[in-house]
């Protein structure tokens, strides 16, 4: 798998083995929708997995990311996939749960990519919730979810309320803006 665009364009990025990555045609659908908000935007890669999705943030110009993966095995290659993208100085990296990374994180981000695995449907409501109640939210913050089609999610997370809602073979894209 490939960074499709921007200053990463066309470095490798290693896959962890049992994760489901975001395919490069849904990466590039994405930051299509949300090009607006990535200059010098601040990031979370929550449920990062390879860290695909935030290193193409920073590559297509975010100015940080953090990145939050739980497993360590999947922290491992994360990290490698950072360094191969020379990314380090702009990322932070927790290998954490979610709860723990959200409460770490102290300043409100712009972008918030969330796709978590997709049989974790209670985690959308958690994600939203914390990253209200921690404060990590502005107006104008944008949340994009990925889930299975099938799997619906609400139209409105407390203050963010969904923009955009987007299918790609049985994959949904949905995005949320912080109002």
């Amino acid at each position: 798998m490939k960074i499709t665009s921007g200053e990463f364009k066309y470095r490798n990025i290693e896959v962890p083995r049992g994760i489901r990555p975001t395919t490069e045609k849904v990466r590039e659908a994405v930051f299509s929708m949300i090009q607006d908000w990535l200059p010098g935007a601040a990031v979370l890669d929550l449920f990062a997995g390879s860290g695909a999705m935030g290193l193409e943030a920073l590559s297509r110009g975010a100015e940080k990311c953090w990145f939050c993966e739980s497993s360590r095995q999947n922290y491992r290659v994360l990290l490698a996939n950072i360094e191969n993208c020379r990314a380090g100085e702009r990322s932070t990296v927790y290998n954490c749960d979610f709860h723990s990374a959200l409460s770490r994180i102290n300043e409100c981000l712009d972008i918030v990519i969330l796709d978590p695995p997709y049989e974790m449907l209670a985690y959308y409501d958690d994600a939203f919730e914390g990253l209200e109640s921690c404060g990590l939210a502005d107006e104008g913050s944008i949340v994009v979810a990925e889930h299975l089609y099938d799997n619906k999610l609400s139209e409105t997370y407390g203050r963010f309320r969904r923009i955009k809602e987007k299918k790609y073979g049985t994959i949904g894209v949905d995005v949320y803006i912080y109002e």
